[in-house]
């Protein structure tokens, strides 16, 4: 087991998780129901989304789902009289909470580094929806997108997908449903909740240390988003039981102090083994909500640095 004392933070990232907490603090109780925590996550996001680049265009959008339209943010960085690769991001939050400006400054600058268009969108949440809802909203907008983008301005034949945490589980989810498909040039899965086995040793190494999420989070939360028991074993549910033959080319990264790093590693091998992984990294220092903190922690810009680049590589932007 290890200490608390032998987890070497990466120093601006212990202050920002410091800082999270003040801001936790200061934006007082929060009610009891969903909705208020949903609300309160989205507040003590504002200051983390301050600055970074700006855009040729950020416009709140609708994609056709098969329950509902499906609100996204595109990012447009700048102007092009060509079509845009595009890169569909999804959130982290448990499969609970989060919505699709959660990371607005990372999408920004994501799209600023790489030069194509970024879509966050947001996706159907536990409890009111279970799996494998969040999947086929996500899968319907993937197809939505090679279908129907080109009236956005999109290049629909070169699409790429990820997230972090929960929506890289649901991100991947999502692929493995549509199975292979030529179009979808890219994959990126940071800090993703790709397995649930807490017997790993990550999880039992970075369970108890004080460190989002705990241990005992992690049952309850699968539990919560797959609430079936014969769910469980559903590679759209848990990506490391998948043929990732069906994947593109992957981009995995994980967190050096986190319970899903383990099985960030065991999806990377896995994609290794079948020539689809582009890029591994386990970023020192870091741990499970390191992504979310680009304004201030080196090891987030480093992240975004690295999905910028890999996109760049996967699905190169014309400069005309």
């Amino acid at each position: 087991m290890v200490s608390t004392t032998s987890i070497q933070l990466e120093p601006q990232l212990r202050a920002a998780l410091q800082k999270a907490a003040e801001i936790d603090r200061d934006l007082g109780p929060v009610g009891p129901d969903i909705a208020d925590i949903r609300e309160r996550a989205t507040l003590a996001r504002s200051y983390w989304n301050q600055g970074g680049p700006d855009m040729f265009e950020v416009s709140e959008r609708l994609i056709p789902g098969p329950v509902r339209d499906v609100p996204v943010v595109l990012y447009r960085p700048r102007e092009s009289s060509r079509p845009a690769p595009v890169f569909l991001f999804l959130h982290g939050g448990g499969f609970k909470i989060g919505n699709q400006w959660t990371n607005d400054r990372q999408m920004r600058e994501i799209a600023a580094a790489w030069g194509g268009v970024v879509i966050s969108a947001d996706y159907l949440h536990a409890p009111e929806h279970v799996f494998p809802a969040a999947v086929q909203e996500v899968a319907a907008v993937l197809q939505w997108l090679h279908e129907s983008g080109a009236a956005w301005g999109l290049d629909t034949e070169n699409i790429s997908f990820g997230g972090v945490s929960a929506g890289a589980c649901i991100g991947f989810g999502a692929a493995i449903s549509l199975g292979k498909m030529s179009w979808l040039r890219a994959a990126v899965g940071i800090v993703g909740a790709f397995s649930f086995d807490t017997t790993a040793a990550s999880m039992q190494a970075f369970g108890n240390v004080g460190l989002f999420p705990q241990l005992d989070l992690i049952k309850s939360m699968f539990e919560a988003y797959v609430p079936n028991p014969g769910g469980r074993s559903d590679p759209r549910a848990v990506p490391v039981l998948a043929d990732v033959q069906v994947l593109p080319q992957s981009f995995i990264a994980a967190a050096e102090y986190d319970v899903f790093r383990d099985a960030s590693s065991l999806l990377a091998s896995r994609l290794a083994q079948a020539d689809r992984l582009r890029f591994f990294k386990i970023y020192p220092g870091m741990a499970h909500l390191f992504f979310g903190f680009s304004r201030e922690v080196p090891g987030s810009v480093a992240c975004v640095s690295d999905v910028s680049k890999f996109l760049a590589e996967c699905l190169p932007v014309s400069s005309v």
